[in-house]
């Protein structure tokens, strides 16, 4: 039996369909990733804690918070995701619940809903979580969530290669 090869364009277009068919199902999930230091609260803090925070963004708005800090000199009382770009402090969109062990501190597994608004600048990097102390009230340290990116799948084996 004969083979008979697509035409290159038809093979470029099956190629782009297997390519982005599972990133276009979940194009609205984001990944987003905070590192907190003192350096990077508006007003800069000289506190050696540091911080690191994984936080995912559903596409229903929903949002799922993962956070961990240590070597705080402070006794921290809350963990608050704000609005705000990195050079401004921004209205808090959401107080998380804060397990603090001394000087480390974490949030695991925190769960929220977000308005549409509020989505959109999350999604535009436009958000950061802050550790918030009674001598800091707008941080001791704050990390700008940042998206991560998307990676592609590998092309299916059974694609064929385009000739030239």
């Amino acid at each position: 039996m004969a083979q008979t090869r697509l035409p290159r364009p038809a093979r470029l277009a099956v190629l782009a369909c297997a390519l982005l068919a599972p990133v276009a199902a979940n194009a609205a999930e984001l990944k987003l990733r905070a590192l907190l230091s003192g350096s990077n609260v508006v007003s800069a803090t000289e506190s050696p804690a540091v911080g690191e925070a994984r936080v995912m963004l559903a596409d229903d708005n929903g949002v799922r918070v993962d956070l961990v800090y240590s070597e705080l000199e402070e006794k921290a009382i809350g963990a608050e995701l704000r609005i705000g770009k990195a050079n401004e402090n921004g209205s808090v969109i959401e107080k998380l619940d804060l397990d603090v062990d001394e000087s480390d501190g974490r949030v695991v597994g925190a769960l929220f809903d977000t308005s549409p608004e509020e989505a959109a600048r999350i999604r535009a990097g436009e958000a950061y979580l802050v550790i918030t102390t009674i001598e800091h009230p707008n941080g001791v340290i704050r990390g700008q969530l940042v998206p991560q990116p998307v990676r592609l799948p590998e092309p299916p084996p059974e694609l064929p290669l385009a000739d030239d």
